[in-house]
């Protein structure tokens, strides 16, 4: 019996953690929903780190003790955001609802008259929309509820959550596969998405990203890195990989896949950056080279064809 992935959803930080954690194991889940959620915390920063260093001064941290100083740690910040990871969801089904904090909704409160409901709402409404605007540009198929008038309180949330609920119950339905092309970046030294595993070899810590498509796949980052596929080749069956750099090398090699039908691969990526990531206003990185290598897995002459 096919028992699908569950889906997650959360209300104000706990909408940034759906997110977030979605966005970093999308294989885990089939849809994601966030309730007025702090979905960017780029947008806008000093709002968003005081929100964040709130959440660990509740359990008595103090501030930094999540992600670190936002000055000094940004890549750690960013390797949680659910706008710099967005390109990771785009397999789930997506729901994210805020309201503009103002007064006049169907449950009241917002506005003037409630100054604490009507900035933690407009906050997060902010970082909602960039959220929401990020995805769009991506193409990334998604619910946005702009409810307009509406505060940071929970019967806006229960009304939420129960025009979500039809949402994740036709992802349920659809019983969909693991797709077999896809895009996934992240900050960890080492990650699993889809089956895949990326285990790099670098000094500091930086944005990766693995694009899987039919004919192969491409890492982009510095430094050095395993690669282990999907169990999606014929077991114990010789393959081709040819790897060409943005550097202008190429190599070809041949590789067995294992019992399993996995193939691992070394990949260099350039010479390492010596330095953590650090972002501009614009979100570019100028000091941090990307190096790009690709792979193009073929069957060898003679072998069965791929499985």
């Amino acid at each position: 019996m096919f028992e699908p992935p569950p889906a997650i959803a959360g209300l104000s930080s706990g909408g940034f953690g759906t997110m977030s954690y979605a966005a970093r194991h999308p294989d885990l889940f089939v849809a994601a929903a966030s309730f007025s959620g702090a979905l960017d915390t780029n947008t806008p920063p000093v709002v968003a780190g005081k929100a964040i260093d709130g959440l660990a001064a509740q359990d008595r941290g103090v501030p930094g003790s999540l992600f670190g100083l936002r000055e000094l740690h940004e890549v750690r910040w960013r390797g949680h955001n659910p706008w710099d990871l967005a390109e990771n969801l785009r397999h789930l089904s997506l729901v994210a609802r805020a309201g503009n904090g103002m007064a006049g909704g169907e449950f009241g409160g917002g506005g003037p008259a409630d100054p604490g409901g009507f900035f933690l709402e407009r906050a997060t409404y902010d970082m909602s929309v960039s959220f929401h605007q990020r995805l769009v540009d991506l193409g990334i198929d998604h619910v946005w509820d702009d409810y307009g008038a509406g505060t940071h309180s929970y019967p806006y949330w229960v009304d939420g959550l129960a025009k979500v609920l039809p949402v994740f119950m036709d992802a349920f339905a659809e019983q969909r596969p693991d797709p077999t092309e896809f895009t996934f970046r992240s900050i960890e030294p080492t990650y699993d998405a889809y089956g895949w595993r990326v285990a790099l070899d670098r000094p500091a810590l930086e944005f990766s990203e693995l694009e899987v498509g039919a004919e192969g796949f491409a890492l982009r980052g510095s430094g050095s890195a395993r690669v282990t596929t999907a169990p999606v080749y014929l077991p114990n069956q010789p393959y081709v990989v040819r790897m060409s750099g943005s550097d202008g090398s190429t190599e070809e090699r041949t590789v067995r896949a294992d019992r399993a039908g996995r193939l691992t691969l070394d990949v260099s990526l350039g010479a390492a950056n010596p330095l953590q990531q650090v972002f501009l206003p614009t979100h570019g990185s100028p000091l941090t080279a990307v190096h790009e290598t690709r792979a193009e897995i073929a069957r060898a002459v003679g072998a069965p064809t791929r499985g």
